[in-house]
């Protein structure tokens, strides 16, 4: 554990004794005395920004907690109470953990969770089991926020990312970032007509085609999460749990806000028992978790798989053609159980033994017609199958069974009924077009795992559902009837797995050369989205790919805002001021990368984002000369003109489109002509 944060939380600790004397006095203006805490945690752009200070300072681990917790204040399943608490103890509180925080009472925590080990542990008793560590790590976390504050100047950094909006526009809310709203939001966001908002339990949209990859071999893989603000740049990202939706289905209530809507797309999709999907907040933690699974995956000899669906045949895939690096096993024995009579069960008879064949060949071994009815109850790494075998000494467990739909949504205590639109399995029902089936709500949409639609739930069929909901919310702003998923350009859902190598049963991952690549999605047996990456996915869902109708169907075409605002909203002939904090000479701005956890920036390569970089942050060895101040000047209009529309977060109308490309081309022409090496000077405005 690094040294300086052990000394700065040593002596935040020594203050926390005199608050907690009087826990009293401190629930009674708890909320207040945190509440800039909870605002840095329930935004995207904040979080990133304080996550990056607190890294550069050693002391992230605090956050991370704090975003552990919760998770566990939100969790539903009683079954995985237990679970979150293991491995926040693990993570955080126990001896040489990766994350371990220096706080007191971590001891006591220590041996609570021990005493209560054989029995069932409520939500009530695991948070009271944090109470206090959770209280000194707040007042912590809440003097490195006045640290922060002061040398980041937080409104100055917000004020180029205006996130409200206008009476024109419409307002659509988007509750998971998924697939399904992921796709949603990216399409929706840059239409004028609309302002998003999207409310998510993460800070990050988490490409799961590329988690199998990452967990068997992350030194050959770049997938994992992109943070939602770099594709929702004109609307609001809302990290927390939408609680109830109120106020006759017009408005959603979510940490403790009311946020209004036009339009709701519930796109929670679905929990999943393995480690392969996850509700951490930051991608910090989310690799945290991976870490580990990873180092015990190379640790172990033997692997026990649960599970034969086309996930368990992938992970069985994975781990066993790796070559796991000295002094471990390069080799691992592998065991695949299924409860059916055949794997991918919903696949062909030929595409089912081809994989059975393929995982043989492997040396997978493979147990069919046997369902695990114990799950280590026990807590002795010992699994009961139906026929009375025991499954135990494994070194390495992996469920992959099956998905339960995030409906709770519908499920609570709001104002409106929704009771009807639940089915017996927890999946929300809904009709062709994707609109909720209610007698009442048209605007209330719904995609992707969460919904009773028959299809093979990936994250592929998620998407195409995102691109449905998207046209048929545009749809009715234009008058017209929505669309049946699936006719007039939509795409239908796919209704079987869409298979990797044919040969292997569907599994694995083919390798293209760049001209395949290109033409893949034209492929009728395209495997969901194995062949790409998450930047390439990026690509394809907001349209600067090739191809992209054949690939995930026909997009709506731009709605701009009515003509009404235009007339009352004539373009401003004021330039205004441009300040932003400046740290180390830097913008601080672009300090915060979005990146993937391989480092690789994901931030899109359009013109506005080319165009911000360069004007923000010109190069100190080039800039332009001052000896021609006429060019100076026209410089600096094009500057101030351009960064007025991206501040103003309004797509201009045809008219400022000429005004904006007449100010793009003089600085470029400008740049040419005057451009000379100045290391000394700087160009400022």
């Amino acid at each position: 554990m690094d040294t300086h944060y052990t000394a700065v939380n040593h002596d935040s600790s020594t203050r926390t004794a005199h608050y907690i004397s009087d826990t009293s006095t401190i629930s009674t203006f708890e909320y207040e005395e945190f509440k800039r805490l909870n605002k840095i945690l329930s935004t995207s752009e904040q979080l990133a920004f304080f996550q990056t200070y607190l890294q550069n300072i050693h002391a992230h681990e605090s956050l991370l907690f704090m975003e552990a917790l919760s998770e566990l204040r939100h969790e539903k399943s009683t079954s995985q109470v237990e679970s979150i608490v293991n491995r926040i103890w693990k993570t955080f509180l126990a001896a040489d953990a990766p994350l371990e925080l220096n706080v007191k009472n971590k001891e006591s925590v220590g041996n609570y969770i021990q005493s209560h080990k054989w029995g069932i542990m409520s939500k009530k008793e695991a948070i009271d089991v944090f109470k206090e560590v959770e209280l000194e790590v707040k007042i912590f976390l809440n003097e490195k926020i006045l640290e922060f504050d002061k040398i980041y100047n937080p409104e100055k950094i917000m004020s180029v990312h205006d996130s409200s909006y206008n009476k024109y526009q419409k307002k659509v809310v988007i509750i998971g970032g998924g697939f399904t709203g992921f796709t949603v939001a990216s399409i929706l966001d840059s239409m004028p007509r609309f302002h998003v908002t999207l409310i998510d339990a993460k800070d990050s949209f988490e490409y799961t085609p590329g988690m199998i990859k990452l967990l068997v071999k992350p030194e050959e893989t770049s997938s994992l999460r992109v943070r939602h603000n770099v594709y929702i740049k004109n609307g609001r990202v809302i990290i927390g749990y939408a609680d109830q939706i109120i106020n006759d289905a017009k408005a959603i209530k979510v940490n403790d806000e009311c946020v209004p809507f036009d339009y709701l797309v519930i796109a929670t999709g679905s929990t999943y028992k393995s480690k392969l999907k996850s509700f951490d907040t930051s991608s910090l933690y989310r690799l945290s978790e991976l870490c580990s699974e990873h180092s015990q995956l190379k640790k172990a000899h033997s692997v026990l798989i649960i599970g034969g669906g086309l996930v368990g045949c992938e992970l069985a895939s994975e781990i066993a053609t790796h070559l796991f690096p000295l002094p471990f096993d390069e080799k691992k024995k592998i065991t695949l159980i299924d409860s059916h009579d055949s794997l991918v069960q919903r696949s062909s008879i030929k595409q089912q033994t081809s994989a059975l064949n393929y995982l043989k060949q492997l040396g997978v071994q493979v147990i069919l017609n046997e369902k695990i009815v114990d799950f280590d109850s026990e807590e002795t790494n010992s699994y009961l199958g139906s026929s009375g075998t025991r499954y135990s000494g494994y070194d390495k467990v992996f469920l992959a069974t099956g998905t339960t739909p995030c409906s709770d949504i519908l499920q609570g205590d709001g104002d409106v009924g929704f009771e009807s639109c639940v089915d017996h399995w927890g999946r929300l029902r809904v009709k062709s077009t994707l609109q909720l089936d209610h007698w009442k709500y048209k605007h209330i949409f719904a995609g992707g795992d969460v919904t009773n639609v028959v299809e093979e739930k990936t994250g592929y069929a998620a998407t195409l559902a995102g691109v449905c909901i998207a046209r048929n919310i545009c749809r009715l702003e234009k008058g017209k009837a929505p669309l049946s998923q699936g006719s007039k350009g939509t795409l239908p859902a796919p209704s079987k797995p869409l298979h990797g190598i044919e040969s292997q049963g569907g599994i694995g991952r083919q390798q293209l050369s760049s001209f395949e690549r290109t033409f893949a999605f034209l492929n009728p047996t395209w495997a969901a989205l194995k062949y790409f990456d998450e930047k390439e996915f990026l690509s394809i869902v907001q349209g600067e790919a090739k191809f992209i109708r054949a690939a995930i169907g026909k997009k709506p075409r731009r709605l701009d805002l009515p003509d009404l605002y235009y007339m009352h909203n004539p373009p401003s002939e004021d330039i205004e001021p441009f300040t932003m904090s400046s740290v180390g000479g830097q913008d601080l701005l672009l300090q915060v990368p979005a990146t993937n956890l391989s480092g690789s920036d994901m931030l899109s390569s359009d013109e506005e984002n080319k165009y911000s970089r360069e004007l923000c942050n010109p190069s100190p060895s080039t800039t332009w000369s001052n000896e021609h101040p006429k060019s100076r000047l026209s410089l600096e209009l094009a500057c101030a003109n351009f960064i007025r529309y991206q501040r103003h977060q309004i797509q201009p109308s045809t008219e400022k489109v000429k005004i904006q490309e007449t100010s793009r081309r003089t600085l470029d022409s400008e740049k040419r002509l005057y451009q000379t090496p100045s290391p000394s000077s700087n160009l400022r405005y």
